[in-house]
């Protein structure tokens, strides 16, 4: 049996890019009952023995078309997908090439967020994943994490429960198999000139991400419990960049706010680890894979209850209300000052994820791709 594991999220992507990098960790651990290929495009790592090269090109206006009549009417007009020679496939994101590959396949499906923040899409964007979610209708498996996302594929795709598994992805490897080096502690706290006491919060620059809510709650902390805050935000300038610098600066949050780019994967465990606490304000969010790193790591969490986060958080953090910068400032102030507290949560974190290891994830896989291979 050879299975192709698409492989095309790019690094930049966030945390898809992760999810996938850990779905081939794990199928590693079972190759020796399946010839798994990597199809990849050029910038993603090879994780697996043996890969084929998708060309990563932008597609022409005629064969974009004849794709989404193919997904539409289900009628063939001529070549629109690469011929490879596997006998199903699994795809970690969003993709319709499977289907038109006329392959078997298991899709993981993140979010609905375009369903429920169509303001956050273009158009363009809007009709585009219209489109390409209709691969969950298609597929003969459906994968996400968190009973929420669950409720929405069956809810906006009208897919059957018996054909959707609920499995969550372990943190990636850089976070589970970092042995924390004292002395390099100090040498990641010069090298961004940190300070002793911060709020940490990794994440892509996207509108839902929710920056300037917190940056409000910072200024909040500040008149409300005089204490000047400091925190230290990282991650790619997406879409939403700009405005955040501009309301830092019309804060007047400046010596408060520390911006440090994009963090390679080495240094982002100390990072977790020199931090007073992760805050994760999203407004939409299936699974933080944060949270998971954070629970690992030892630094306690405070974060959003929207979407599945509540599900992933349970007991083992604070949540708050992000929309309300009140509940944001408070839920902040109090694991700032309450050591206690602190301690508490890094326990309950470290009991949350002590079972999400590689090996249970591998033989949950396992398990789905024999209840696939058994019906096709």
């Amino acid at each position: 049996m050879k299975i192709g594991i698409l492989s095309l999220a790019s690094p930049d992507s966030g945390g898809v890019f992760q999810y996938t990098i850990s779905m081939l960790e794990a199928l590693k651990l079972i190759s020796h009952k399946y010839h798994f290929v990597q199809i990849r495009y050029p910038d993603f790592p090879k994780l697996l023995d043996d890969d084929i090269i998708l060309e990563n090109k932008r597609n022409s206006i005629g064969l974009k078309i004849r794709r989404v009549i193919n997904t539409l009417t289900n009628i063939s007009l001529g070549k629109i997908a690469p011929e490879i020679d596997v006998d199903f496939i699994i795809s970690p994101i969003i993709s319709l090439l499977p289907f038109h590959m006329r392959k078997p396949y298991i899709v993981t499906i993140h979010d609905f967020q375009q369903k429920y923040y169509p303001e956050f899409f273009t158009l363009r964007e809007r009709v585009s994943r219209s489109i390409l979610y209709k691969t969950g209708k298609k597929a003969n498996m459906v994968i996400c994490e968190s009973n929420y996302v669950k409720k929405d594929i069956i809810r906006f795709l009208r897919v059957p429960e018996e054909r959707i598994r609920v499995i969550q992805s372990p943190p990636p490897k850089y976070i589970r198999e970092t042995k924390l080096d004292d002395s390099k502690l100090e040498i990641v706290k010069e090298k961004y000139e940190l300070s002793d006491k911060f709020i940490f919060y990794p994440a892509q620059f996207w509108y839902h991400k929710n920056h300037i809510n917190l940056i409000k709650s910072i200024y909040l902390i500040r008149g409300r419990y005089k204490e000047d805050m400091v925190l230290v935000l990282a991650g790619s300038k997406k879409d939403n960049f700009e405005n955040v610098m501009r309301e830092i600066q019309s804060l007047n949050l400046s010596k408060q706010v520390k911006y440090i780019g994009y963090v390679p994967d080495e240094d982002m465990p100390y990072l977790y680890r020199l931090s007073t606490a992760l805050v994760m304000p999203t407004l939409f969010e299936s699974v933080s894979m944060p949270i998971w790193e954070a629970f690992h790591l030892g630094c306690p969490v405070v974060s959003s209850n929207v979407c599945a986060l509540p599900e992933q958080v349970g007991d083992a953090g604070l949540l708050f209300d992000p929309y309300n910068i009140g509940d944001i400032a408070e839920k902040i102030y109090k694991i700032w000052t309450n050591e206690a507290l602190r301690k508490e949560l890094i326990q309950k974190g470290y009991d949350r994820v002590k079972n999400l290891t590689l090996e249970n994830y591998a033989k949950k896989w396992e398990n789905i791709i024999e209840e696939v291979v058994l019906k096709i």
